[in-house]
């Protein structure tokens, strides 16, 4: 390829007949010339534009990659963040789950422990219960022997018969106490003092066979 220099400095040799005008063939050439030069300008315009687009075309295709890598970072952290919220919530779950277990678990205890309380008073109160029924029959039995010796001084026609009817209710008194106090239960009866203190009712012959009858 012929460079502006090539042609300026090309050089014609001269015919012996006619031939071209050496003045108009320089001009022709210095026209050459020029625009040879403004199309070698061009070209080299065009090649720094080219050598451009060809950095911004590499700096976009690093920007891609970036952004790809970010893009990538970005979604192995998202995944990450899912995964860790995930174990959270399953390590709560988890937690939730040994708490009511546990919960649970002492609330039955407690229901055991209050079943059982509740079974032990039952049985200390059959106990009870069977005591006041022994301190009755003994409290009967005495009471039907106390009768029975009185109505023996009755018939007998002692003079200690006069006072059997008081020494009944001192002795039914007594009885009484004593069964009351051997066994702690809630007295719906009259007091001992109401007892002592209230107005007696005689008791008739006819009751007290019936006592001892029964």
């Amino acid at each position: 390829m012929l460079s502006p220099v090539d042609i300026q400095n090309k050089e014609f040799r001269k015919s012996k007949i006619g031939g071209y005008h050496i003045e108009e063939v320089n001009d022709f050439l210095d026209e050459i010339l020029k625009s040879y030069q403004e199309v070698i300008n061009e070209n080299y315009a065009l090649k720094d534009k080219i050598n451009a687009l060809n950095e911004s075309v590499q700096y976009y295709r690093t920007m891609e990659s970036t952004i790809q890598n970010v893009l990538v970072l970005a979604d192995k952290t998202a995944q990450d963040t899912k995964g860790a919220a995930y174990e959270k919530a399953e390590e709560i779950k988890k937690e939730a789950e040994q708490r009511a277990e546990k919960m649970t678990s002492l609330a039955e205890e407690r229901v055991a422990r209050i079943v059982e309380q509740g079974r032990q008073e039952a049985f200390e109160l059959s106990q009870k219960v069977e005591d006041i029924k022994r301190q009755y029959l003994s409290y009967k039995a005495q009471f039907k022997q106390l009768l029975q010796s009185q109505m023996e001084l009755l018939e007998q026609g002692d003079a200690r018969a006069t006072i059997a009817q008081d020494d009944l209710v001192q002795a039914f008194a007594a009885i009484e106490k004593e069964t009351v106090a051997s066994v702690e239960v809630p007295q719906t009866e009259a007091t001992e003092e109401e007892y002592f203190t209230k107005e007696y009712i005689p008791v008739s012959d006819e009751e007290i066979s019936s006592l001892l009858n029964k």
